[in-house]
């Protein structure tokens, strides 16, 4: 079910950010936000959601300000949660689809912005080691795990955050998720990265940042529209985040085998990431992997068009449990 029309009125984004620097923060300590700061920012990118109670905190993590919003029904009883993690130049703001998807399926939601982008602290679109991003969804994951106590919590990660929630269990031994863990258009190797690498090459021998190209192969005019009046958007290509992510690759690729039960979709018609490497890297990596091919679908998976959107629903309450424990966690 797609949302009515986002980036229309007017978002003050600069005053936002000024309240969310204001409150002390300690390593750790969790600090709750007033809601009503996010009624611009909810009409702006239509996160108005009825019979939905919102909430707003601030956490520290690296030396940064982060921000986790939770989504969560009020008139009707809660089965599951679920931590949504974004792709690199995204943030929340991005993820109304999504989010309204899963509350239908009273599905409550932890949601956040990694550093760098949206609403949290950070050189705009950039980062020194993956590991960063990681910390970032440790500390989300203990404040989700309190909200969802028994109940399942599933993960839900595009692209780049898709990278991170697998680096992320992969780093938690033999702990496993309670909930689904989807991967839509993962990120391991960037689209055409043997041509693409030599130009990285060069570029990171003369420059600290590149422009970002803002072109878009998305059918969905009203995403692309959103994205050139999204205040939150970054525009340019650091030089340190693309070897962060050569490094992250390089060392995913070496990870042994697993059994997690990842669900994955991903279009042929994905311009963003490299996805005959990156499925064949995931088919080995994944043994109980369920793989979904959407062939005219293209990168941007939570924005794609109505028709694609519904059949990638359709896939996932085929083979996903919303509401049934997996498995328990050490979190």
């Amino acid at each position: 079910m797609l949302l009515e029309a986002r980036g229309l009125g007017q978002f003050d984004d600069a005053s936002l950010i000024q309240a969310l620097a204001s409150p002390p923060l300690d390593a750790q300590t969790w600090c709750p936000m007033n809601s009503g700061l996010l009624d611009e920012y909810n009409q702006f990118y239509s996160l108005q959601f009825p019979g939905i109670d919102r909430d707003l905190a601030l956490v520290e993590s690296n030396g940064e300000r982060i921000t986790i919003q939770t989504f969560a029904p009020n008139d009707r009883e809660i089965q599951a949660w679920a931590v949504v993690c974004h792709g690199y130049y995204d943030h929340v703001g991005l993820y109304g689809h999504l989010i309204k998807d899963l509350l239908l399926r009273d599905i409550a939601v932890v949601t956040f912005d990694q550093p760098g982008h949206g609403l949290s602290s950070g050189d705009r679109a950039n980062i020194g080691d993956f590991q960063q991003y990681v910390n970032v969804i440790e500390i989300v994951h203990k404040f989700a795990s309190k909200r969802a106590l028994t109940k399942p919590l599933h993960w839900v990660g595009q692209s780049m955050g898709g990278a991170l929630v697998m680096e992320y269990w992969q780093q938690q031994g033999d702990a496993k998720p309670t909930g689904e863990v989807v991967l839509l258009a993962p990120l391991v190797r960037p689209y055409a990265w043997p041509i693409m690498r030599w130009a990285f090459a060069l570029a990171k021998r003369t420059v600290q940042a590149r422009p970002r190209n803002m072109t878009s192969n998305m059918l969905n005019r009203e995403f692309t529209n959103l994205l050139t009046v999204d205040p939150l958007q970054a525009n340019v290509l650091p030089v340190a985040w693309v070897q962060a992510m050569i490094d992250w690759f390089t060392r995913f690729e070496k990870y042994p085998s697993c059994s997690l039960p990842v669900k994955i979709v991903q279009g042929y018609e994905d311009r963003t990431v490299s996805f005959r490497h990156n499925l064949a890297v995931l088919n080995k990596q994944y043994s109980n992997a369920g793989i979904y091919i959407i062939p005219s679908a293209r990168h941007h998976l939570v924005n794609e068009s109505a028709a694609i959107y519904d059949e990638l629903w359709f896939w996932l309450d085929d083979v996903c449990d919303w509401h049934k424990v997996k498995s328990s966690s050490s979190s």
